[in-house]
Order: C-alpha cells, then structure tokens, then sequence
C-alpha cells in the first residue's frame, strides 16, 4: 500500500508517533509477558522507522514496501 501525505500531514503523524513511543518504551519495560513484550518492541521499531522515514527528504527516503495481511 502506498499513499501520498502533505508536509503538514507528514509532520503531524511524526509527532503523533514520536509523542506515543515514551509510553510505549515504558510499557516494554512494565510488562512481564514475553509474547506481548515481543509484540510491543515490534511496534516500537515500526514507529522509529516510520519516524526516520517522514523525517526524510522524499526524494532520498526508501520505498516502504506494501503490507501484507
């Protein structure tokens, strides 16, 4: 899947994954189930990469490959 975003967009969304990873770093660290920690560390490393990724000039940033699901 692949979509288009604005800059304003594209900033909004980097804040919104930026304001949730303090939460969710602290959640990893809480959390005694290591099924449920695995899945959480997994979101965490997609927010970080998608960060990386809206911070990025788009004529340099990778092509996201699409989701399969």
């Amino acid at each position: 899947m692949r979509f288009e975003l604005t800059t304003d967009e594209a900033a909004t969304l980097r804040g919104f994954l930026s304001d949730s990873l303090p939460d969710l770093k602290r959640e990893i660290a809480r959390t005694e189930d290591r099924g449920f920690r695995h899945q959480l560390v997994v979101r965490e490393e997609l927010c970080e990469r998608l960060i990386a990724q809206l911070g990025a000039d788009p004529s340099h940033a990778p092509a996201v490959p699409p989701l399969r699901g």
